[in-house]
């Protein structure tokens, strides 16, 4: 097949920039012809150039008339649908809460592809999909990348908070106790080479103990790592065979914020450490979670649409007539809400530079009144000053003389 993926981005080398390379190589493996299209370009558009996938800023270049379009991120998917009129798509989502990962509704999109079951369900219920117009593919990890493998310590004495927002210093500061307290060194992606952030499977076997989440933790699970499901906000607990399809489900992430999350949390899940526990964890993941297997069902799932599009049974020009209009329709709904969020984002923008004019004004204010008060302040050591000088004249016959002159001269 030849298929054509979409991204907002292909720059940095993180997110869902990596699963654009990870999904073009493994399909080009498996002999299907591939290109990416993205308005931004960069490091990860680099890797794929490297591997011979045609990387395009412009949907219309691509070399092939595409079978198929695996879209992600709205923007870039309706671009490349209106690119090839008559291609079938379907669409990738991979968050609930970045606006660009909001699935648009189109006629040629036939399936939709979430990367946990709480987001497919959340999917189907706001689209109003049926059951099989919605597929988990569970979010993964490349074991043959991620393949060093370590034996958990039976007293973990190394930790790392990896991803999720846990790099920021005040999280690091507010957990360091717990770890303090059963004598485990923390460090954070911010202690790291840039040699470690590129070959994060390289650095993860050196800790016992990795607090992440989502692909985070599916990356440490993978390296023998014993993992603590966390962000920033929240702490679930520790990733264990007993929990490990509970975890899934919600892409190994906490589900809500919780405003008591602190060290006192965190010291009571440090003190269930369990080396045997994570050993399990890890086996789970590399036997349920690996990239092969999903790259299998990506291709399977594409294979399929693919082909119910090409059987779809056309009798007559009103049919296409039709599908026209539904896709007229499909347009005019989408830049409607594009509309209303390009409008929001002017106003904030507007707001912004309000804003930014006011701090400029405030600025200048502040400037005056340091100008103002450095004048008194030399306006009140000059006064100093003369205070010392009438204080020596008055300790002197002739000062005495010279300052009653100095009076006289005054009142007369």
């Amino acid at each position: 097949m030849r298929i054509l993926i979409t991204n907002h981005s292909l720059a940095a080398r993180a997110g869902t920039e990596l699963v654009v390379y990870e999904i073009a190589r493994g399909l080009q493996l498996r002999g299907h012809e591939v290109a990416a299209y993205s308005s931004s370009l960069g490091e990860v558009a680099e890797l794929l150039s490297a591997s011979s996938i045609p990387v395009l800023t412009q949907p219309d270049a691509c070399p092939f008339k595409p079978d198929l379009i695996h879209a992600q991120h709205h923007l870039d998917a309706m671009t490349a649908l209106l690119a090839f009129p008559g291609t079938p798509a379907v669409y990738h989502i991979h968050g609930g809460v970045p606006w660009v990962e909001r699935p648009p509704v189109h006629p040629r999109i036939l399936h939709y592809i979430a990367m946990c079951q709480d987001l497919a369900d959340c999917t189907r219920i706001n689209l109003g999909l049926e059951e099989d117009q919605i597929t988990t593919v569970p979010n993964w990890v490349d074991t043959h990348r991620f393949q060093g493998t370590r034996t958990p310590s039976a007293r973990p004495e190394r930790a790392l908070l990896f991803g999720g927002g846990l790099g920021e210093p005040g999280v690091a500061a507010k957990l360091r106790p717990a770890f303090e307290q059963h004598q485990i060194r923390l460090e954070t992606t911010a202690d790291w080479t840039e040699t470690d952030r590129r070959t994060p499977e390289l650095a993860l076997p050196r800790y016992d103990i990795v607090l992440g989440s989502g692909r985070s933790a599916l990356e440490a699970m993978a390296s023998g790592c014993a993992v603590v499901i966390a962000n920033y906000q929240s702490c679930v607990g520790w990733a264990r065979a007993n929990n490990f399809l509970t975890l899934q489900h919600q892409n190994f992430s906490p589900k809500r914020a919780d405003p008591g999350f602190d060290a006192s949390i965190l010291q009571s899940c440090l003190a269930a450490y369990d080396p045997e526990a994570a050993k399990a964890a890890t086996e789970m993941t590399r036997t349920r979670c690996s990239m092969g297997q999903a790259i299998d069902l990506l291709s399977a799932l594409h294979e399929k649409v693919a082909q119910s599009w090409q059987q779809r049974p056309i009798h007559h020009d009103r049919e296409l007539l039709t599908l026209a209009d539904a896709e007229r329709k499909a347009a005019l709904v989408y830049l409607r809400q594009l509309a209303v969020a390009v409008r929001d984002v002017e106003t904030l923008h507007v707001t912004n530079r309000m804003q930014q004019k006011q701090v400029e004004s405030v600025g200048r204010e502040k400037d005056k009144l340091a100008a103002e008060i450095a004048r008194l302040e030399a306006k009140i050591a000059r006064s100093g000053d003369d205070l010392n000088l009438v204080k020596k004249l008055r300790s002197h016959w002739l000062g005495r003389l010279a300052l009653s002159w100095c009076r006289r001269g005054n009142r007369n």
